[in-house]
């Protein structure tokens, strides 16, 4: 809340007079004080701020309604009225965001479904999909019946023979598909033979 003398002293410097090359456009809730400045009495006027001497220079925080009419993008000077309720506006604010944020938190989350379920059935540390990693880093193929296939697939990579338990009766039991998947050419077999020196032409 101001003072009496210090309304009066606003006001006196407000006041447009013929001599004056600035006066007063209003002042914020830290005590800066802006003001209009004109060069000499044919140019326009410019709009400039006098910071709070009492304040480093350093934490100065000019507010955006005052940097709107540094901009000249305000035609008009805010108030200290104005000032009051956008900071009272922003209290607000910050407490309906923190009572958004409990009611959020206070909610399931759908990312936690995966890791829920991995602890009822007891597979893995409960994190991650169910079958990809169990306790201690071991494989859990055995849940959904595919133990012993990555095994398979690298001796078959290998051309070892692989024989499949879970493909009996099917036709080409027994046949190494990885055979059939190898290029074949004249170039298959070639091994380039070691370099040998020149001899000399003397």
């Amino acid at each position: 809340m101001s003072s009496p003398f210090r309304t009066l002293w606003q006001k006196w410097k407000s006041l447009q007079l013929p001599w004056r090359r600035r006066w007063l456009a209003g002042a914020d809730l830290a005590g800066n004080t802006y003001y209009y400045f004109r060069p000499h009495a044919s140019a326009k006027p410019r709009r400039i701020l006098q910071q709070n001497p009492r304040i480093p220079y350093s934490d100065i925080k000019i507010p955006v309604q005052w940097l709107q009419w540094l901009r000249h993008t305000r035609p008009t000077a805010p108030t200290i009225q104005e000032l009051q309720l956008d900071v009272v506006r922003k209290e607000q604010l910050k407490q309906l965001a923190a009572a958004a944020d409990k009611r959020w938190a206070s909610k399931p989350s759908v990312l936690d479904q995966p890791r829920r379920r991995n602890q009822e059935l007891g597979v893995g540390d409960g994190e991650g999909s169910i079958g990809m990693t169990g306790k201690k880093g071991e494989s859990t193929e055995a849940v959904d019946g595919g133990e012993g296939r990555g095994q398979k697939l690298e001796a078959g990579i290998k051309g070892e023979d692989v024989r499949d338990s879970w493909g009996e009766g099917e036709k080409g039991r027994g046949q190494n598909p990885w055979v059939k998947a190898r290029p074949t050419g004249a170039g298959e077999g070639y091994q380039p033979e070691s370099w040998q020196p020149p001899g000399s032409g003397r």
